[in-house]
């Protein structure tokens, strides 16, 4: 036996490998989302444990993904229609593999897919990344990845000249499963439907066991909306299209059957299965009878390196229900939904950045969004909203292409790996990348300005349904990321040692600066123009250096006024939510934020929360059944709060690779919270108590990082490795 063993495999669309029988390594659904024909990436496996003496067989089956949105085989199935991209040239499905075998005496060989590989149609006879699987039982071949099977019948595969496109290896694990959950309730609407209720919504591959008839055929709709008065699942959020999204599997007979959905996963709560009767309950038509059905979750394998926790349950709560839209949203590419899109919109990849940053280790992730966007980077610099582009039924652009809110993420997104992970070799392969968006930007603008057909999507409280902003003008959110680009670009300058860059790209921060205090500034009221809420506009402009230094005290206040007079309801949207919770905190008025994210009303996380929602939904309005998703992590700001704000962990100003911490809990009416973030630099923890007048903080620092400690007294102290306790005088504001 060889010492060591592995292979490298591409497998388009979706593959999954076997080695004598046995499924090659630990992720599912392989083969990553990416341009095709840009870029293919190849993973690396460990072939040690499936092998045995004398003769040894691979075994590949193949499924569809966004290298080939196939059309739904029947029109009552889900295909979102302007995401039906075909990247194959007429060859749907395509394997190279290269295995790599060195003995212990240092000889070596290499097997590698060529033309003496067979094929033979599966037992997956549809597959669509969107609207589901079919498996026919009946097809499936018993032995056929293993030694000793008898291939007559199968035909050779044909080979072809390699893709134009670049290969590399995935930089991070992969997809893998975690949880399982099993249902909580059982309901049979009609004799042969019934619906499994699960605990949570999530994105899953279907697990179940099934006795029948060779033949019979069973339908699986997983969905995340249940119809309270049918108690059937009801697709209202599939782009308008009416359609659903489902599994068929059509039986073998003989006994059980056990089966997990290969490649198609789903976001969903609930599973109606039509044409069956769950085990024990009458069946005078003969139906198939489910034994078991489990949903088994599976998301990018990303390290959880973050926990929090605090005294409010409504708020333990609301940062579980972000949580899950973050897991469920990650594939191999941040997806917005788990069900509908599958897509990487970019806006909330960079914006919700530092939130994710916080509970998962996703450098490598991370650096994958990054390679995309430079590999999906138009000619004339402007990058579309979504990356990798599958959205082929949009022009590049068109209206939902041009967003300088969306392409922004080809700036912050580098720049985020290298002020959170140190990560300047990203940095540097971006920066060129960089520029060249800024620089489009620069070349569209008219009159010192920048606009936008998104604006600061799903703005809240203006009575004007969702979608695109309200409150605050699209040219003020599309010039301030305008400046915030060129600001950015300037530092990755200095950084990279671009001296002239550097200065350049200042200059142009300074000529934006200028252009929106002359367009927008109202010195008067010290608001940036809006439509009727300043909380928006005057938050991102306080962020990026937009206010004249004089004012920016009351335009900080007259957020503080509008919330008050509005009883603490936020109205910014997903875009420019981040710049509210960083501009309040960052002032040391996480006393304001408290108040806004106690709230229980319409339009708050406790609404959420308090519907039973697992999940964060599509709007803050929370408004299952109409057509918006409920499994959307873009309003989750809450969560970077939490940890920077509430339990106090944040990199001190101009530290990059949290070689410099500043620990500054704001406990506002909260009785206790604790936290602990695995670092680049090392595990950090923090739990403090407030009580009777007093705070108590212990903090816990890892050899390598500077630290500064601040409590609500306004003492300071300097903390070194190890466990420190510190306590003050403190008394809990009202809400």
């Amino acid at each position: 036996m060889p010492r060591r063993a592995s292979v490298r495999v591409i497998g388009l669309g979706h593959y999954e490998l076997t080695l004598n029988g046995k499924k090659v390594g630990a992720t599912v659904i392989d083969q990553a989302w990416s341009q095709y024909n840009k870029r293919l990436y190849w993973q690396e496996f460990d072939l040690l444990p499936y092998l045995r003496q004398g003769e040894n067989v691979f075994g590949m089956q193949l499924g569809n993904s966004f290298y080939r949105v196939v059309k739904p085989n029947n029109s009552d199935r889900y295909a979102k229609p302007d995401a039906m991209p075909d990247f194959s040239d007429g060859r749907p499905f395509l394997v190279w593999l290269d295995a790599r075998f060195e003995s212990a005496d240092g000889t070596s060989a290499i097997v590698q897919s060529d033309g003496e590989w067979k094929w033979n149609a599966s037992p997956l006879t549809f597959s669509n990344v969107y609207g589901g699987e079919d498996w026919d039982a009946r097809l499936v071949q018993d032995g056929w990845d293993e030694p000793g099977f008898d291939d007559s019948g199968w035909t050779k595969v044909m080979t072809v000249d390699a893709p134009s496109a670049k290969t590399s290896l995935l930089p991070f694990v992969g997809i893998e499963e975690f949880e399982r959950f099993k249902p909580v309730e059982i309901e049979q609407p009609e004799p042969d439907v019934t619906t499994y209720v699960f605990s949570q919504n999530c994105s899953a591959l279907l697990d179940f066991t099934v006795v029948g008839k060779a033949g019979q055929t069973i339908r699986l709709l997983p969905c995340e909306y249940l119809d309270p008065e049918t108690k059937r699942v009801k697709f209202t959020y599939t782009s308008g299209t009416g359609t659903d999204i489902y599994h068929d599997y059509t039986l073998r007979g003989g006994g059980e059957e056990r089966h997990k959905i290969k490649f198609c996963y789903v976001g969903a709560q609930y599973v109606e299965v039509r044409g069956a009767v769950p085990e024990g309950a009458p069946n005078p038509k003969g139906l198939p009878v489910v034994k078991r059905i489990e949903m088994a979750h599976t998301r990018a394998a990303n390290t959880l390196v973050g926990q929090f926790q605090c005294s409010s349950e409504m708020q333990n709560k609301a940062f579980r229900m972000i949580d899950w839209s973050i897991r469920s949203n990650m594939s191999y590419v941040p997806t917005d939904c788990p069900h509908r899109e599958k897509t990487g919109w970019q806006e909330e990849i960079w914006h919700m950045a530092r939130a994710i940053s916080y509970r998962f280790g996703i450098r490598g992730w991370y650096r994958k969004v990054a390679q995309d966007i430079r590999d999906e980077q138009l000619p004339d610099g402007h990058v579309p909203t979504n990356v990798p582009n599958v959205l082929v039924g949009l022009g590049p652009h068109g209206f939902w292409n041009e967003a300088p809110e969306w392409g922004v993420s080809s700036v912050l997104v580098p720049w985020h790996l290298y002020e959170w992970y140190g990560d300047r070799e990203t940095l540097a392969s971006s920066y060129t990348s960089m520029k060249r968006y800024v620089d489009y930007l620069t070349w569209i603008e008219k009159d010192g300005l920048v606009d936008s057909n998104l604006g600061d999507w799903y703005d809240y409280g203006h009575g004007k349904g969702d979608g695109p902003a309200q409150w605050t003008p699209r040219t003020v959110s599309g010039t301030a990321v305008w400046a915030l680009g060129a600001k950015t670009v300037s530092e990755a300058a200095a950084v990279l040692g671009n001296d002239l860059d550097s200065r350049r790209y200042r200059v142009l921060f300074e000529h934006i600066r200028a252009s929106f205090i002359a367009h927008f500034w109202d010195s008067a009221t010290k608001q940036v123009k809006n439509n009727g809420s300043c909380q928006p506009g005057n938050s991102v402009a306080l962020c990026v250096g937009l206010v004249p230094e004089g004012d920016r005290a009351g335009a900080l206040q007259a957020v503080i006024d509008d919330l008050e007079k509005r009883a603490w309801q936020q109205t910014v949207g997903e875009v420019l939510q981040v710049f509210f919770v960083r501009a309040l905190g960052d002032a040391g008025r996480s006393d304001v934020l408290h108040k806004v994210y106690a709230r229980t009303d319409r339009g708050s996380y406790g609404f959420m929360v308090n519907e039973g929602l697992t999940t964060l939904p599509e709007s803050w309005d929370a408004k299952p059944g109409t057509g918006n998703s409920m499994n959307h992590f873009m309003l989750g700001h809450l969560m970077e709060w939490h940890f920077a704000f509430v339990a106090g962990i944040r990199q001190a100003t101009g530290s990059v690779g949290w070689k410099k911490a500043l620990i500054e809990p704001f406990p506002g009416p909260l009785e206790s919270a604790e936290a602990s973030f695995a670092s680049p630099s090392g595990e950090i923890a923090v739990a403090w108590t407030s009580m009777g007048g007093k705070f108590a903080l212990e903090v816990t620092m890892p050899e390598g990082i500077d630290a500064e400690v601040r409590l609500p007294d306004g003492s300071q102290a300097r903390q070194g490795p190890g466990t420190r306790k510190y306590s003050c005088a403190y008394t809990a504001p009202p809400l």
